[in-house]
């Protein structure tokens, strides 16, 4: 079957990198990204993940790339998977090594020398898991120059009907072929169920430790946020950047009964009918001031 062709690759460099880098959705949200923003001689801030060099300095011709990513993303991949996507591209990386940086840390930490030296912020499939949402976005701003871009899209989030996103190696326990074990949670049954009634539901179905580990990443650990849709939009609002667009993405509408007991559930919030949010927003220039 025919790919879809995008970024301007051949057929054989979308397998390459489909293959080697372990890309699928990136190749298409880098696509969107690009139509509104052209990426040709940028200096690029990338937050919560690692495109190849050979893709991003070599066919897009961006002018530098500084990706950054949590060290708790290792861990949710596994560090083999990280090796092995790095170890694909290190050729490239090292003969770009004055345009093409790789740093482990989290962007609410990133060093006052990045301040005022991107023209864009790319970030896809990362805000979901960004805590210090708030914090992150006042760094980023202060790293754009004026005038700058940031565009995110990310899913899903935690509103969306598998907003539980579970870590990888969750849904490979149990088998898919067995009707009881299709899934883990049922549509928003992440936001229907108490903590206790998925418990109990979980251990029935499964066994106690496989439900013990589920409800631990759900409700507990650090991989997610756990914001809602109007929650980002807030976010956004209430930060330094101008909201050029913002753009409720990906639509998995729930009945209407569903939408009803989540509007009872989650008082306050009635936005579940979508997986993921596009936004771009701006770095406002400086106003010069003429003296004559």
């Amino acid at each position: 079957m025919t790919m879809t062709p995008v970024l301007g690759l051949s057929e054989a460099q979308q397998q390459q990198y489909q293959k080697v880098f372990k890309l699928s959705y990136h190749l298409n949200y880098l696509q969107i990204c690009q139509q509104h923003i052209p990426l040709r001689r940028l200096d690029v801030l990338e937050v919560g993940g690692a495109l190849p060099a050979s893709l991003v300095i070599d066919h897009l011709d961006c002018n530098s790339w500084t990706a950054v990513e949590a060290p708790a993303y290792d861990h949710e991949l596994g560090s083999a998977n990280q090796f092995h996507r790095n170890a694909g591209d290190h050729d490239h990386q090292q003969a770009h090594a004055g345009r093409y940086r790789h740093l482990y840390l989290d962007i609410e930490e990133i060093s006052p020398e990045h301040y005022g030296q991107y023209d864009l912020i790319f970030s896809i499939a990362c805000f979901e898991h960004i805590h210090r949402l708030p914090q992150a976005l006042r760094v980023m701003h202060r790293c754009l120059r004026p005038g700058g871009k940031l565009f995110t899209m990310h899913s899903p989030i935690w509103s969306a009907f598998d907003g539980h996103h579970l870590p990888i190696g969750i849904p490979e326990r149990f088998d898919q072929n067995n009707p009881q074990q299709s899934y883990v949670f049922e549509p928003w049954g992440h936001l229907l169920n108490s903590r206790l009634q998925a418990f109990q539901n979980l251990a029935a179905r499964f066994d106690c430790e496989f439900a013990e580990e589920v409800i631990y990443y759900t409700f507990n650990s650090d991989h997610i946020n756990r914001y809602f849709s109007e929650d980002y939009l807030l976010a956004f609002q209430a930060s330094p950047f101008v909201v050029d667009h913002c753009q409720l993405s990906f639509p998995f509408v729930p009945p209407v009964d569903i939408q009803q007991a989540l509007e009872r559930r989650c008082y306050g919030y009635t936005q579940f009918a979508n997986n993921g949010i596009f936004a771009l927003l701006s770095k406002e220039p400086i106003n010069t001031i003429f003296i004559f």
